[in-house]
C-alpha cells in the first residue's frame, strides 16, 4: 500500500477521507466532508470547503479554493454568524479523475467537473456549473453560474462565459471571447438568457456573442466579430455586426469537422 504524504502544517478536518497515495502540501486546509480518491495531489496553501469529492490522480495546484461558499453563506459571516455551521449547507463539488487544476483557481460550490479536465491558472468557476470530460479552460477565464459545458470543449485564455450559457461538445472559444446574457446592460429588468454554442462550433478571438444567440453546429465566427443573430450550422460569419461570408468548405480537413459528422 502506498502511504499518504501529509505535510505537518496542513490541516485536515475529522470528516476528511483519504484514499492511498495522496499528497497534501504545506499550508493546505481541508474542511468538512472532503473525499480524496487514490493518488490525489493537493499543492501548497490550497483551501477546500466540503462537501467535495475529488477523483483518482487529480492535481490541485497552489493557492486554489475549492467549494467557495455562495453569497448567502458569506453574508452570514459578515453578520458574525457561525460560518462553520453555515458551510455545512454547502452544495457538493465533484472533480473527476486525472484532472489538472492549476494555481490560483477558484471553484464555487455545486460544481461538477468531469474526467481529464484541465484548467489554466486563475480560472474562476461560479456555482451550478457542469463541465464535461476532457475539456480545457484557459488561464484567467471566468465561467459564471448556471452554465453547461460539454465534453472536449476548448476555452482559451481570458474568455468570459456569462451565466446561463450552454456550450456543446467540441466547441472552441478563442482568447478573449465574450458571451453576454443581458440584452439591456442592466438598464431594464429582463430575463437573463445566455448564448448557445452548438456542437463543434468555433468562436474567433475577441468576438462577442450577444444574449440568446445560437451559434449553429460546426459554424465558424471570425475574430473580432459581434454576433447579434442566430448563425446557421456549418457557416462562416464575421464582422460588426457579423454577416455570412460563406459555408464551411467541404474540402476543409478539420478533425473537428470529422468529430461532429453524423
Amino acid at each position: 500500500m502506498i502511504r499518504n504524504q501529509i505535510d505537518a502544517s496542513a490541516y485536515l478536518d475529522k470528516e476528511v477521507e483519504l484514499g492511498t497515495g495522496c499528497r497534501i502540501e504545506a499550508g493546505s486546509k481541508l474542511f468538512f466532508k472532503v473525499k480524496l480518491s487514490n493518488n490525489v495531489w493537493i499543492s501548497f496553501n490550497t483551501i477546500i470547503f466540503g462537501p467535495v469529492e475529488i477523483g483518482e490522480g487529480t492535481y490541485i495546484g497552489p493557492n486554489c479554493i475549492i467549494g467557495y461558499p455562495k453569497r448567502s453563506l458569506l453574508k452570514a459571516k459578515i453578520r458574525k454568524e457561525s460560518l462553520k455551521e453555515n458551510l455545512k449547507n454547502n452544495d457538493l463539488v465533484t472533480i473527476g479523475r486525472n484532472c489538472i487544476i492549476r494555481s490560483g483557481c477558484i471553484i464555487y460550490s455545486n460544481v461538477k467537473i468531469g474526467d481529464e479536465v484541465e484548467f489554466g491558472h486563475n480560472v474562476l468557476v461560479r456555482e451550478n456549473v457542469e463541465i464535461g470530460n476532457k475539456s480545457l479552460i484557459g488561464t484567467n477565464s471566468v465561467i459564471d453560474g448556471y452554465c453547461q459545458l460539454g465534453e472536449n470543449v476548448s476555452i482559451q485564455t481570458n474568455a468570459y462565459i456569462c451565466a446561463y450559457s450552454k456550450i456543446e461538445d467540441y466547441a472552441f472559444l478563442g482568447p478573449c471571447s465574450v458571451l453576454l446574457n443581458d440584452k439591456y446592460a442592466a438598464q431594464k429588468e429582463t430575463q437573463l438568457i445566455g448564448p448557445i454554442i452548438k456542437k463543434g462550433a468555433s468562436i474567433g478571438g475577441n468576438s462577442t456573442i450577444m444574449p440568446g444567440v445560437t451559434i449553429g453546429e460546426g459554424a465558424l465566427i471570425g475574430a473580432l466579430s459581434i454576433v447579434t443573430k442566430d448563425v446557421p450550422p456549418k457557416s462562416i460569419y464575421a464582422g460588426v455586426p457579423a454577416k455570412k461570408l460563406r459555408n464551411i468548405p467541404n474540402d476543409w480537413k478539420s478533425t473537428l469537422k470529422s468529430r461532429i459528422a453524423t
